[in-house]
């Protein structure tokens, strides 16, 4: 799949919660960004040229279609500049660093935008990077091994992420964009609204990841 962005204001009598809108062959989910919603509309891999081909009209027709709400501010989608192509890839490198050169995030693992944890793993890798490479660089002492210490202590947690990213991405992105009808939702996610409590597994596994990461680099007073 690819995601194609873009925003659209939010008015104060909208519902405040986020939104996941699912027709056979599209979908669109929102997020309250608090006075406007960042919409990611999913389209199939490679599919931006088409969706421009069909027109700037037949877009908005679509977003409407699935949102009726945003009728009265779809015009703010004024041109394809407003709407900005997200190319989704998830992978990893094999090896995140060599000597002089540490990459992390998303430079050393793409996510896909299903859950929005990107940013979550990126500032838990620098986090961990700091807390790691504080006193090696300090002393002048951040060899190779050093730096593969980071990728040891984050690429359990970027596995496990990225498992539950793609089951989604095949069993519910793909069937819809591939399907004729709506399809159902996977047993998980059905047992998630059966037994609302369990719904505080995943939440904290987007919110917080399995490796949750904290600062713990020394205080070190500024001289001069």
């Amino acid at each position: 799949m690819d995601v194609l962005w873009f925003r659209l204001s939010r008015k104060a009598s909208d519902d405040s919660s986020a939104f996941g809108h699912i027709e056979p062959g599209r979908m669109l989910v929102m997020l309250n960004r608090g006075d406007y919603w960042q919409c990611a509309y999913v389209i199939r891999k490679d599919g931006f040229a088409a969706v421009q081909a069909a027109g700037l009209e037949a877009f908005r027709q679509s977003v409407v279609e699935l949102s009726s709400f945003l009728a009265d501010r779809i015009g703010e989608i004024a041109d394809w500049d407003h709407v900005k192509l997200l190319t989704v890839a998830v992978d990893r490198l094999s090896r995140w660093s060599m000597p002089g050169l540490l990459c992390i995030g998303d430079a050393a693992h793409a996510m896909s935008p299903i859950g929005g944890v990107g940013i979550n793993l990126a500032i838990q890798d620098a986090v961990a990077a700091a807390n790691i490479l504080a006193e090696p660089l300090r002393t002048g002492s951040a060899d190779l091994r050093v730096l593969q210490k980071v990728q040891d202590r984050r690429e359990f947690p970027t596995r496990f992420t990225q498992r539950p990213q793609i089951f989604i991405q095949n069993n519910v992105v793909t069937r819809v964009l591939r399907g004729a009808a709506r399809p159902k939702p996977p047993l998980v996610i059905r047992l998630l609204g059966w037994f609302p409590p369990l719904q505080r597994i995943p939440a904290r596994l987007v919110g917080m990841g399995v490796r949750p990461e904290h600062i713990r680099t020394p205080q070190i007073s500024a001289k001069g």
